[in-house]
């Protein structure tokens, strides 16, 4: 049994953002069918969409739980333009986003930056794993490399 916690964006919130047509900053939902191979990569299920699913395009804030740190940026994410099941696998690394670069960062419960480090599919769980391992941590978030997108989020179980 792992150790650690690998967690998509809630399940519940995307449905209401759906239902709404706007996510919590005001943006209309962005849907469009996806036409590239490998395609962009959901947030609600962590894996890359395939071709010709319908996606969305939302902002998002990852420190949910910190709104008031300098660090809750909020940017752009991609989910399914539809309700998903979400990630079902929460204890393994998410093999859709294996092949990716990642820039990991830890953060204190408070929402203050303690460490980074890029890291790549094989090296991830090691990389976490020290970034946790840290007192004061209590988050690791996974960022696209090229573009700094928010990707999902890794806690201890």
């Amino acid at each position: 049994m792992s150790t650690l916690s690998f967690e998509a964006l809630p399940s519940e919130e995307l449905h209401r953002i759906r239902s709404i047509g706007f996510d919590d900053f005001g943006h209309a939902v962005r849907v469009f069918v996806n036409d590239k191979e490998p395609g962009t990569p959901l947030r609600c299920c962590l894996r890359e969409a395939r071709e010709d699913e319908r996606v969305a395009l939302i902002a998002w804030r990852p420190l949910h739980d910190a709104p008031d740190s300098v660090y809750a940026e909020v940017g752009p994410v991609f989910i399914h333009a539809d309700d998903c099941p979400g990630y079902q696998d929460g204890g393994r690394y998410p093999e859709g986003f294996r092949h990716r670069q990642q820039v990991l960062r830890s953060y204190t419960a408070a929402g203050d930056l303690l460490d980074t480090t890029i890291t790549d599919g094989p090296a991830a769980e090691t990389d976490i794993l020290r970034l946790l391992s840290a007192p004061a941590a209590a988050v690791v978030h996974s960022r696209n490399v090229q573009a700094g997108c928010y990707m999902f989020a890794i806690r201890r179980r």
